[in-house]
């Protein structure tokens, strides 16, 4: 009988600390709605005062029915405030929880512009800097949990949902400024297909396979935030952004094709039926083990050292052929055409620093991934202005080459190793 009551008590103390916690979550709940609210009413006054009222009206009504469907849902999942493996509800969103609702609330904020058109003026320039927040709140929220040991499934289910809102959000936006073709649609859909397609295998009974780690997975998702986070921003222009755009978004709609194929279970079928040297690769493990080494070898040292000779040439050419015609070469040429009077200062300075800093780079291999898309940075500055010849177009194919193969070998230094094989906050 003793006991009995002994547990009975543990258990009426593990029920009101439960709801103690979820007491202190919806106060601290309610703090962040208020804090959304007051933001979405200060955005309301900036937009009302530099734009249109009717849009800024939109953008508030839309911005806040988002904002009240995501409380809703946070509020809603209170109960998975709790580290993986322990049922005990965590009384503090943490750092990292934190950083993440807010992450939503930006979106929000973002998902306003949906029902308006592109700003102008300055405010061109807030679908851009809103969605570059939310990436960087994407790549810190995980850091703090983990610092801050407050790693929890509510953190896990918000990331997972924000992540491909976020990119679908912004394609959207992309496409309806358009800054990328039409069927750019489908990076922002990718996601929610194949969830979709597993949803369905699921519920007509069909099996579904576990999926592989991949090196290329969050790599290929990185470059595909940082690209429309750069589009976004009102600096470059078709065609040259609709190039960048196949560049950035064909890997990364080839390798969801590849994990559907490995959870549908039709990633030997492809192979045995579409290509006849899988088929025979398949048939003997010594020989799949060697060509597969031979192709990493390939990728990882012969074809980065060569694109990295061919584009520091091609860059060397183009700023002999192009980048010099900017200026008058004879003040007193009557046929002197100075196209540097059409080229903004501002840009001018951009164009010629990033293109040499690329150059200087790319040549040494320091930093490869980072000096490619520096050049994309010069190319899409001169492309806005003047165009797009047939050797822009190899520049942005070298240069795109560069930043997913990066810099091989004869490199004397690649930071960017860490960011692309580690998570910020792990050893």
């Amino acid at each position: 009988m003793g006991r009995l009551w002994l547990y009975m008590l543990m258990a009426k103390k593990a029920i009101d600390s439960e709801d103690n916690a979820l007491s202190r979550l919806r106060k601290k709940w309610l703090a962040l709605a208020l804090g959304q609210f007051l933001l979405i009413c200060f955005g309301f006054l900036i937009l009302r005062i530099w734009w249109e009222p009717q849009f800024s009206s939109l953008w508030a009504g839309m911005a806040g029915l988002f904002s009240l469907v995501f409380l809703g849902q946070l509020r809603s999942e209170l109960k998975l405030n709790t580290r993986p493996g322990d049922n005990k509800i965590l009384p503090h969103f943490g750092a990292g929880n934190i950083l993440t609702i807010w992450r939503g609330f930006v979106i929000a904020l973002l998902i306003g512009f949906l029902i308006t058109p592109w700003p102008t003026g300055w405010l061109a320039w807030l679908p851009g800097l809103l969605y570059s927040i939310a990436a960087l709140a994407d790549l810190f929220d995980g850091y703090l949990a983990r610092r801050f040991d407050h790693a929890t499934l509510l953190g896990e289910r918000l990331d997972l949902s924000l992540d491909g809102l976020g990119v679908l959000i912004a394609s959207i936006l992309l496409v309806k400024y358009g800054q990328v073709p039409v069927w750019y649609l489908l990076v922002g859909m990718a996601r929610y297909l194949y969830i979709g397609g597993i949803w369905l295998r699921q519920k007509s009974g069909k099996k579904v396979y576990d999926l592989r780690e991949s090196p290329t997975r969050r790599p290929f998702a990185g470059a595909q935030m940082g690209f429309i986070a750069v589009v976004l921003f009102p600096v470059f222009s078709p065609p040259g952004t609709y190039l960048a755009a196949a560049f950035f978004a064909i890997p990364f709609l080839i390798g969801f094709i590849a994990d559907w194929l490995v959870v549908s279970g039709m990633e030997n079928l492809v192979i045995m039926n579409i290509f006849p040297l899988g088929s025979y690769l398949k048939s003997d493990p010594k020989i799949e083990r060697f060509f597969q080494s031979w192709i990493e070898k390939v990728l990882k040292d012969w074809l980065p050292l060569f694109v990295r000779v061919v584009l520091v040439f091609m860059l060397l050419v183009w700023i002999e052929r192009s980048l010099m015609g900017l200026f008058p070469l004879q003040s007193n040429s009557s046929i002197n055409i100075p196209l540097a009077s059409s080229l903004p200062g501002i840009w001018l300075v951009g164009l010629f620093v990033f293109t040499s800093t690329g150059i200087v780079l790319i040549a040494l291999g320091a930093a490869g991934r980072f000096a490619a898309i520096l050049v994309l940075f010069g190319v899409g500055i001169y492309t806005r202005f003047f165009g797009l010849s047939p050797i822009e177009v190899l520049l942005v194919t070298g240069s795109a080459l560069l930043f997913y193969l990066g810099s091989g070998p004869y490199s004397i230094w690649n930071p960017e190793r860490f960011l692309i094989s580690g998570r910020l906050g792990e050893v």
